[in-house]
């Protein structure tokens, strides 16, 4: 009995101090994937797309929001990348409509890059800012 009281209050105590992380955004390029040059053709970008992402505590569950709609995406898998200098967090991710992506944290390059599971198009998203609730 004393464990499950003790694993309780622990559970509790580490949702309050560990929050959801939070992402501001306020530019949006997009890219086409060009196969006769094997890279990324920039297509447009939209500086004035303001958006969030919010994490849940457990980095299973993403929310993003722009001004015209609110899309959900559960986290699949995750891997974090620090070879070769990155710093970068890889999900495999599936959207509330059934789409699957790549959704890529790229912390040193300060952004948030959508890649649909069929390889043709890139979203990439600048970060602004991001916080965490405590």
């Amino acid at each position: 009995m004393k464990k499950s009281i003790l694993f309780a209050l622990f559970c509790f105590f580490t949702t309050v101090l560990f929050g959801q992380f939070h992402v501001s955004t306020n530019s949006r390029l997009d890219f086409s994937w060009d196969k006769s040059s094997d890279d990324w053709k920039f297509e447009s970008e939209d500086p004035e797309s303001l958006t969030f992402f919010e994490f849940n505590n457990d980095f299973t569950l993403v929310k993003h929001t722009t001004s015209s709609t609110t899309s959900g995406y559960l986290i699949k898998s995750q891997e974090h990348d620090e070879d070769d200098g990155n710093n970068q967090y890889l999900f495999k991710i599936v959207s509330d409509v059934g789409n699957k992506y790549i959704m890529i944290y790229d912390i040193k390059n300060n952004n948030i890059r959508f890649i649909p599971e069929d390889f043709s198009t890139m979203i990439k998203f600048k970060i602004k800012s991001t916080w965490t609730d405590e």
